[in-house]
């Protein structure tokens, strides 16, 4: 074997294998793009989408750690290996290697992490929709009650029942609910709750 041969050997490893670690970039740019643009998404209107959107990316983003991680566990026995298989002249090449997939794993834990944070955002809006919704409900619940109590006794069709013989007394009934409900609601603005 030739050591022209060899070193064109060596030339078409090093560009396969650095056009491999290079091919990977467009990805991570992308996953990049999609990972602020869910962080945008969770912070003005999250959906179920946006969450299956989020998991999605982080299977991507583990599935790339995954290769990244090897390729650089590769890249470091390769370094360390003195047989002869290796010429010395590819250490710095390999060196080179070894940092490029390890800055491509550190920006794949950068993503996983905003992933992390757009994910956090997503359950704190729901949890803070959910109780918005619950404190809406509350208040119809309580302001309802007091019509409930007064016409639940009148449903009853008892005898002695104030105002049950009155002519005015659907009129009294009236205005008892209207000035419980009232009390009610001003109780609730007092204790600030909408």
């Amino acid at each position: 074997m030739t050591a022209r041969s060899c070193s064109t050997r060596q030339a078409v490893v090093e560009a396969v294998v650095d056009a491999v670690v290079d091919s990977y970039l467009p990805l991570l740019d992308r996953l990049d793009d999609l990972s602020d643009d869910l962080e945008d998404e969770v912070l003005k209107r999250p959906s179920p989408e946006a969450l299956e959107r989020i998991f999605g990316a982080k299977r991507n983003l583990v599935e790339l750690r995954r290769a990244f991680a090897n390729t650089r566990d590769v890249a470091g026995h390769l370094l360390r290996n003195s047989s002869g298989w290796i010429a010395q002249d590819m250490g710095p090449f390999l060196r080179d290697l070894y940092d490029h997939v390890a800055r491509n794993l550190d920006r794949v834990e950068v993503q996983r992490e905003l992933l992390t944070g757009a994910l956090e955002i997503y359950l704190s809006s729901v949890t803070q929709r959910t109780n918005q919704v619950m404190k809406v409900l509350t208040v119809l619940g309580t302001i309802a009650l007091p019509a409930l109590l007064v016409t639940s006794f009148y449903g009853m069709n008892l005898q002695g029942l104030p105002w049950s013989h009155s002519p005015h007394g659907a009129l009294l009934a009236l205005a008892v609910i209207g000035g419980l409900t009232g009390t009610l609601l001003l109780l609730l603005r007092v204790l600030d709750w909408f």
